[in-house]
């Protein structure tokens, strides 16, 4: 009997240690560390290119500090059209902060030359007009990949890019009308620029950004403010942050090949 009870205790035991040792392993919690790894899980914030063995990977939040400014809702006024799309309301997109204060729709990249040539992607980068609002709000694409433009309103929209003295455009800007659901015009990008704006002239409160890079390094942050940009060649890199109402931030970041450096933005309140 006593050999029994001690066999059983050392089978509770190792369930035990098995129980904590696996919570330890799997258990993420929500902190920022948290959400860097979070960021692994993370597709549409993810460089679009190959993480081989002898590159490395940066992986960071881009989070704001300070009092969160107020987020506007968008008021459609006269558009019944716009306004019936939606049952609840519309927020403009300028500045989106999560609870734990990570900030979207900030375009991480790689700024300077690269080494190599980089094809440009054949799958098209894709900017959709639904409910009157662009999606995404911020997109990048390699120079010579395929843009496009959608309407999927039955309501008439036009896409612009806006040139002016403060941001000239590095190429000709075009206004491209697009009257019914389901049009489609496809731009390709031919020169390097950062920030292009983008606007529907029919409906005011429309905006959104593309940027053009002649490599793939680059990434949107996520709802949570994270981002992962992946295949990169071991060197002392520029990583700026770019974002459409808070401006610019810089830092240096040192890649090695197999390895995942953890970085961090912040941004405050101008």
């Amino acid at each position: 009997m006593k050999i029994r009870h001690v066999k059983i205790t050392i089978i509770v035991f190792a369930i035990g240690l098995l129980i904590v040792t696996g919570y330890r392993n799997w258990g993420i919690k929500e902190t920022d560390s948290g959400a860097w790894a979070a960021a692994e899980k993370i597709d549409a914030s993810v460089s679009k290119t190959d993480a081989k063995p002898d590159t490395g990977t940066i992986i960071g939040k881009v989070r704001f500090e300070g009092d969160a400014p107020f987020r506007r809702a968008v008021n459609f006024g006269a558009e019944l059209q716009c306004k019936h799309l939606h049952t609840e309301k519309v927020y403009y997109e300028d500045i989106v902060i999560s609870e734990k204060g990570g900030l979207q729709n900030t375009f991480v990249y790689i700024k300077g030359s690269m080494k190599g040539n980089f094809e440009p992607p054949t799958e098209p980068v894709v900017i959709d007009q639904v409910g009157c609002v662009f999606i995404p709000h911020v997109a990048g694409a390699v120079i010579g990949q395929p843009v496009e433009f959608l309407n999927s309103d039955q309501v008439l929209h036009n896409v612009r890019t806006v040139s002016t003295k403060e941001k000239p455009l590095k190429e000709k800007p075009f206004n491209i009308s697009q009257p019914r659901e389901g049009m489609k015009y496809t731009h390709t990008f031919t020169k390097m620029d950062i920030g292009i704006p983008l606007r529907c002239d029919v409906h005011h409160w429309m905006s959104a950004f593309v940027h053009v890079l002649p490599h793939p390094f680059f990434a949107v942050t996520e709802e949570a403010g994270t981002f992962k940009i992946q295949g990169l060649p071991p060197r002392t890199y520029t990583l700026e942050a770019w974002h459409g109402k808070l401006g610019v931030q810089k830092i240096r970041v040192t890649v090695e090949a197999g390895k995942t450096q953890e970085v961090e933005f912040v941004f405050a309140s101008e």
